[in-house]
């Protein structure tokens, strides 16, 4: 979705795009008739002979690979023996032109395992068009408080903590609807049939009819490049509880220091079924505070100013992609 918003976004204008998939493991590569070759995909051992072909077979074309799949949580909760791991990243990230990191964190990682040379390196963060997202009225705060989160199934996720997070948690006081689709389907089922205030509904067309009727969103994940859900949660102007690992604590720390006080309507947890017990208690006692003391109508403090913070990173990504593309092309032909 978000490459294909690319593709038709205002770079559409000065560059012609073709998505083509390219089955890197069966090593049958081409020459493509193109002036950069932009790869959306994961390295691997198994990929590894296709990135070589690739290379060799399109000879003076830029090879630019966004990095959107490894990180350090990646490597914390995934590899135990991480220098196998590393010596196929460098290998792979050596054949490329550019290597794109979708945060300062993630390079930042990169750099210093020495996985890329820091002249291949570029910062270029994730975003998606979210002004619809920013029309989106606030919602009166009621008990139960309405939880949202919405995503890939994947262990990546810890959709797997949330709901058991959920089981230590008064039906009365919070519901969640857990939307998304994938291979965790079965398992967080079973989890679900058991919990009153949990339904899942499977995967979601409409995001912004989505988050209208949650007061917050939860996002558990154990490891994030990025977390483009996270800019999607502060567009809608929604209280957010999230780990505070990677891609996510770089996204909020930007919003805090652009808001330039401590009044933000965010809850960090450590990556734990008691870290989310932990923050969606306190969320309950902040509303029971709202509504008993303050008074005040809406959960979360964002004001529309900073949810156009979030709507204001589609633009940025799209003139750094640009100024990123016309770099390449013009470094290419002086190569020729």
């Amino acid at each position: 979705m978000a490459l294909k918003s690319l593709c038709e976004s205002r770079l559409a204008e000065d560059f012609e795009f073709s998505i083509t998939h390219i089955d890197l493991a069966t090593h049958r590569i081409k020459r493509f008739e193109a002036d950069i070759i932009v790869l959306h995909t994961s390295a691997s051992w198994r990929k590894l002979p296709g990135f070589i072909s690739l290379c060799f077979k399109n000879r003076g074309t830029p090879l630019l690979l966004q990095e959107h799949h490894y990180c350090e949580g990646f490597v914390a909760h995934e590899l135990p023996n991480k220098w196998r791991f590393f010596l196929m990243l460098k290998l792979s990230y050596t054949l490329m032109d550019r290597v794109l990191a979708v945060s300062v964190a993630q390079a930042k990682w990169l750099l210093d395992n020495r996985l890329v040379n820091a002249d291949k390196l570029v910062v270029l963060k994730q975003a998606r068009p979210v002004n619809t997202l920013l029309s989106l009225p606030e919602k009166a705060l009621s008990f139960p408080i309405q939880l949202a989160a919405y995503g890939r199934l994947h262990k990546q996720k810890g959709f797997d903590l949330l709901l058991k997070a959920m089981e230590k948690l008064p039906s009365e006081k919070v519901e969640l609807r857990l939307a998304g689709s994938g291979e965790m389907s079965p398992l967080l089922d079973s989890m679900a049939a058991t919990l009153e205030n949990v339904t899942l509904i499977g995967e979601i067309e409409d995001v912004p009819l989505f988050l209208s009727s949650c007061d917050a969103v939860v996002i558990p994940s154990r490891w994030e490049p990025f977390g483009l859900i996270c800019q999607e949660s502060i567009a809608a102007g929604k209280m957010i509880v999230t780990t505070s690992v990677d891609g996510l604590s770089e996204q909020l720390a930007e919003l805090l220091a652009t808001r330039g006080d401590e009044e933000l309507s965010v809850l960090l947890t450590e990556q734990s079924v008691n870290g989310l017990v932990d923050a969606l208690e306190c969320l309950i006692s902040q509303a029971e505070h709202k509504l008993a003391v303050e008074k005040v109508r809406c959960l979360s403090n964002l004001t529309y100013e900073d949810r156009c913070i979030a709507a204001k990173c589609w633009p940025t990504l799209v003139e750094t992609w640009r100024e990123l593309l016309f770099s390449e092309q013009h470094r290419a032909k002086r190569l020729q």
